[in-house]
């Protein structure tokens, strides 16, 4: 919806706030305010891509009716025409806009207003009597906010680079964080890329006053069930059911036009059928792949698309235009980017704007109902593990069989932890690639060679109880979705675009956690069950299981029979034949270079042996992968001159 960005402390001059919150135009090309008050040591500035209630009634930064409180506010509160229901006897509205519903909630109730959004948002509101500041971010993480504090001064804003123009704080590099970013492609927790830079969590709101450092709290949490309640499949679906066509009817409420992102796969599938039943007229449908061969969908979402009678769009994305784009992808993003189809959702929003402002997506169903079926069901690999070391377990030969397909997986059968078996199968670089890789003297602490087990530890002692499929969804929810959402979020504001996500809605969050593995991940038959005993994971997953159980139930009655049944195949880009064949010389020319930022840290003759060794992208699956992410922070550290 927009962009915003503030400071409590030494304000400095008008020309630098507004300079540094129109470095996110992109955001919000419709309308910029600014709240500048030095005498109170605060500004607050917002940019605002007009959704619900176009006037200019929704103009930023909102002042309540009796204007003690001041509020900047990124996103929807979609059940904002019940809350203000609930609040027409305590405030006098004077506009249609969600703005002002929240205004008056937080008025009312506080921080405890935070208990009655449903929506996407992140906000700040200023207490002029107590001189406070006040900051939240949604329960799921759908909209960033990133702040820092730093010499007496307290900034925030929607994107890091809004800080660095507002402060002044020099592109420094968080070490650790490139481990990170190797490993799983993001930076976890808080941190950033950038020293000193810091993203509020999810769920978490956070106090500020005027030289006083910072009090975060967390307000919400996913349910933690180690018994898990099941009513029975015929209430389950229902109640489902109900709940997914009432969130995606709420994502449709909109003053300007809207739209859906149409891969072909059952998540954006099932949302193009809702919203043709929730819509008089045809839905505008939007899909985009690259020429290559096996690296698009068309197929699937025309069948979507003709089923539904909707008005379909589809782009075509060339190896010449995804390079091009890059950097100017990680100026939007602030980072490297983190998952290779990034470039085409910035590309098709472009396109899609042309016709809608508002587009919905289907992200956040792998991560709910279960569509992560390799590394969800990795955790009966080690279940058997633990089992094998009781000699009687399958005894004779079905224990051989069992012995050699886990080794050839894991290199051995000796179970580890819970929480190293998961790092082991959740991170995209090796422990042994990365220790290649990273030079040892630029990681003081051994920081290099981490996978960060220190950060997963609280969350796996968390989850404890739960079976080991519950805690990797647990751990999927809670730190895996924010690196989709946040490619979401930037890749579609980047053409001003509102992107919104139904499934992410933290009532559908907490019903599902509540039910039984077996509503996400299922055995097809107890047969499928007895034939995978003696198969590892990566041959058992979608064969003999059924992935997102729940939803392809939902999507039988709703969708063409070859979209249900149809593999997960996500948003595949041809990386490795781009860097075996025409790209490997652009990647050489990058990262090899006298001049490569990266060269400090990087081993560049691991680099080297990986761009000479062309063979290697048929033995290492993820090589292209690796080189684009080397790519990607070596750009970043151009874009930024990070020291």
């Amino acid at each position: 919806m927009c962009a915003i960005i503030g400071i409590v402390g030494a304000v400095p001059d008008q020309k630098i706030i507004e300079r540094a919150r129109d470095t996110m135009f992109h955001r919000g090309p419709d309308d910029a305010g600014l709240y500048y008050a030095p005498e109170e040591d605060v500004a607050l500035g917002h940019r605002r891509l007009s959704i619900i209630d176009v006037s200019p009634a929704g103009h930023q930064p909102f002042v309540s009716h009796d204007g003690r409180y001041i509020l900047v506010f990124n996103g929807e509160i979609y059940n904002f025409q019940e809350l203000r229901r609930d609040l027409h006897n305590f405030y006098p509205f004077t506009t249609k806009s969600d703005t002002e519903v929240l205004i008056a909630a937080y008025a009312q109730w506080g921080k405890d207003a935070l208990q009655h959004l449903r929506g996407m948002f992140a906000f700040a509101v200023w207490d002029k009597e107590k001189k406070t500041l006040f900051i939240a971010r949604d329960r799921l993480g759908i909209k960033p906010l990133f702040y820092a504090n730093t010499n007496g001064n307290f900034y925030f804003a929607s994107e890091i680079k809004g800080i660095l123009a507002l402060s002044g704080i020099q592109p420094k590099l968080y070490a650790a964080g490139v481990s990170d970013y190797l490993s799983y492609r993001y930076v976890l927790g808080e941190r950033t890329l950038f020293q000193n830079v810091y993203s509020l969590m999810p769920g978490f709101c956070m106090s500020v006053g005027v030289g006083t450092a910072p009090i975060i709290e967390q307000y919400w949490e996913l349910p933690i069930l180690s018994q898990k309640t099941d009513p029975g499949e015929t209430i389950v679906l229902q109640e489902v059911e109900r709940l997914i066509a009432e969130v995606t009817r709420s994502h449709m409420v909109s003053d300007v036009p809207v739209g859906v992102y149409l891969s072909g796969g059952l998540d954006s599938s099932v949302v193009t059928a809702l919203m043709a039943a929730a819509s008089k007229e045809p839905v505008k449908t939007f899909s985009i792949g690259f020429e290559e061969d096996g690296f698009h969908e068309f197929e699937y979402a025309r069948k979507v698309a003709e089923a539904f009678a909707t008005d379909h769009h589809e782009m075509v994305m060339h190896a010449r235009d995804y390079f091009d784009l890059l950097p100017e992808m990680i100026r939007y993003k602030d980072a490297p980017l983190s998952i290779p189809n990034e470039v085409p959702v910035y590309v098709l929003s472009k396109e899609l704007k042309k016709y809608i402002t508002v587009v919905l997506s289907g992200e956040g169903a792998d991560e709910l109902f279960g569509g992560y079926g390799r590394i969800f069901r990795s955790g009966y690999d080690l279940e058997r593990m633990r089992n094998l070391l009781d000699p009687a377990y399958l005894a004779g030969n079905g224990r051989a069989i069992l012995e050699k397909n886990l080794k050839e997986k894991y290199g051995s059968i000796e179970p580890h932890s819970v929480l190293d078996h998961f790092l082991g199968e959740y991170s995209y670089m090796t422990f042994d690639e990365k220790r290649a890789l990273l030079r040892e003297q630029a990681f003081p602490g051994g920081s290099r060679e981490l996978l960060n087990a220190s950060f997963f530890g609280p969350y796996f002692e968390r989850v404890k109880d739960m079976t080991i499929g519950e805690q990797y969804m647990y751990i999927f929810q809670k730190v895996h979705l924010l690196g989709p959402l946040h490619r979401l979020d930037v890749m579609a504001m980047a053409a001003s675009v509102e992107a919104r996500v139904p499934f992410v809605d933290h009532v559908l969050a907490e019903y599902i956690s509540s039910l039984p593995f077996g509503y996400k991940l299922r055995w097809k038959s107890d047969a499928d069950k007895h034939a995978a005993r003696l198969l590892d994971s990566g041959n058992i997953s979608e064969v003999y299981d059924v992935t997102k159980y729940l939803l392809r139930k939902i999507g039988a009655k709703l969708l063409p029979e070859s979209i249900v049944r149809r593999k997960k195949i996500g948003f595949p880009v041809p990386l490795d034949r781009w860097f075996r064949d025409e790209y490997n010389a652009f990647a050489r020319e990058l990262l090899l270079s006298g001049d490569a930022r990266t060269a400090p840290f990087l081993n560049q003759n691991v680099v080297k042996d990986w761009l000479d060794d062309t063979n290697g992208f048929s033995r290492q699956p993820r090589r292209g992968l690796h080189l684009w992410m080397l790519i990607n922070l070596e750009l970043w550290m151009r874009e930024y001159r990070v020291s």
